[in-house]
Parts: structure tokens; sequence; C-alpha cells
């Protein structure tokens, strides 16, 4: 891990100089050559990209975190194989997806509206996930697995509900993640003994 000062000097110092010092500058001498204001043009560039980075970070922010955060959303205490039972129960219950189904919807989310077919099969392909969703909700129906798709606005209220303290997410009944670690263990000692 970095020391305070090596995460400075390495992480957010080069970004912070490259980013909002020296990328305006071209503009700057741009305009200079053409016997404009270059200081005019170097606060404009550097406020574009400020504002820039600010909207890129919240829609970031509300694209991801808002699905992996609420009430509703649950915790675990121990790891779980890879694509093991547990594993594949526990991208359901810890993703939320949010409105969907038709192109418009799901390009303006950049189809980050699918975060438990997401979870399920990172590969797939943007428009697989329409077409897998469905057939994920039913399966969850199935089995009685909680398949959670609400308002992206809504799930933002959630997570800062979660931020502040007003609310906190579930813990997996202990007994249950116990049962099913259990359970992936013997399956995967049967793969092996074969």
């Amino acid at each position: 891990f970095y020391s305070a000062t090596e995460l400075f000097l390495v992480v957010f110092a080069p970004y912070f100089v490259i980013r909002f010092l020296l990328l305006p500058l071209p503009i700057a001498a741009v305009a200079h050559a053409m016997e404009m204001d270059a200081s005019a043009f170097y606060w404009n560039s550097l406020t574009n990209l400020v504002l820039a980075e600010f909207l890129t970070n919240l829609h970031g922010f509300v694209a991801v975190v808002t699905n992996h955060a609420g009430d509703d959303m649950y915790r675990f205490r121990d790891g779980c194989r890879p694509f093991s039972g547990s594993f594949y129960l526990r991208q359901v219950l810890a993703s939320v997806d949010f409105q969907m189904g038709t192109d418009l919807v799901d390009f303006l989310h950049g189809w980050l509206n699918y975060q438990i077919e997401h979870h399920l099969w990172p590969n797939l392909s943007m428009l697989s996930y329409q077409k897998s969703a469905p057939m994920v909700r039913e399966i969850c129906k199935k089995h009685g697995v909680p398949y959670i798709k609400e308002n992206v606005f809504w799930r933002v209220k959630k997570t800062v509900d979660i931020m502040v303290g007003k609310s906190s997410m579930k813990w997996f009944p202990e007994s249950y993640e116990r049962a099913y670690l259990e359970a992936d263990a013997i399956v995967e000692a049967k793969k092996l003994a074969k």
C-alpha cells in the first residue's frame, strides 16, 4: 500500500498536473497564436475539464454504486468459490437492476442497468443482457430469490440512506451462508473425485 505521501505523489499529483494544468495549455497556445485572450481560453478549458470530471464521477457513482447498496441488499461474512451455487446466488442478492428493456433506456444507462445479469455473466454482450434479464427474473421467481429492479433515483435515495447511517445493508443469515458454502464444497469435492 502507498503511504499518504506516495499516494499524493504517485497517484493524485500526476493526474492533477496532466489533466488540469497541462491539458488546457494547447488551447491557450492556439488562442495566443490567433491573437486572442489565451488566459481566458485556458480558464474556460480548465472550467470545462473540472465540470466534466465532476459529472463523469457523479454518473459513475449513480450507475455503479447505487446498484450495490441499499437496505434491501445483502452482505456476506465469508468468501465463496467462483462460479459455485453460492457465487451465483450472491450475484443476484447483492445487485439491483434499474429500469430496462428498450434500446433508448438501456443506451442512456450505458447498459449498466443490468447489474444482476452483468454479475452473473460479465462477458455477455450488452444486447444479451436484454435477452437474459426476463429468464433470470423467472428463475429467481421460481426459486424464491429476490430479484430487485427499481428506478435509479429510488436507488440513489437508498444509497444515501446507507451513507448517512439512516439504514444499513442486511446480513445474509449466517446459518444459510454456512450451509450453502458447505454444499458448494461437497459439489467441488465430487467434481475433483471424477
